[in-house]
């Protein structure tokens, strides 16, 4: 099947995605791990097979960034939150994204 890789999604060296696979969004791949199983957003895998190491966020926070569709973005309005994804502040972030003309 077709392997599939969200937004966002960090890949480490020499880590291998098995066919058919999903990465989620915001998902990490650590280096040298080999994905045999679909990686939920957000999630921190590792390992031979890879395992499910952390979440990155709460599931909570996790919700709320998928509902929020940042990576759906056209490009000008994505630059102009660009900033606040470094941040921690999640509400902030909501409210940008909300402020945005659509």
């Amino acid at each position: 099947g077709d392997t599939a890789i969200e937004d966002g999604v960090w890949i480490g060296m020499r880590a291998m995605i098995m066919p058919g696979i999903k990465i989620g969004e915001g998902a990490v791949i650590a280096a040298g791990s080999i994905v045999t199983k679909n990686v939920p957003p957000y999630t921190l895998v590792a390992g031979n097979p890879a395992k499910e190491i952390k979440k990155r966020f709460s599931e909570d926070i996790i919700l709320r960034l998928l509902r929020l569709g940042i990576y759906n973005l056209p490009e000008k309005q994505f630059a102009k939150i660009q900033p606040l994804l470094f941040d921690n502040d999640i509400a902030a972030l909501e409210k940008a994204v909300s402020l945005l003309d659509k």
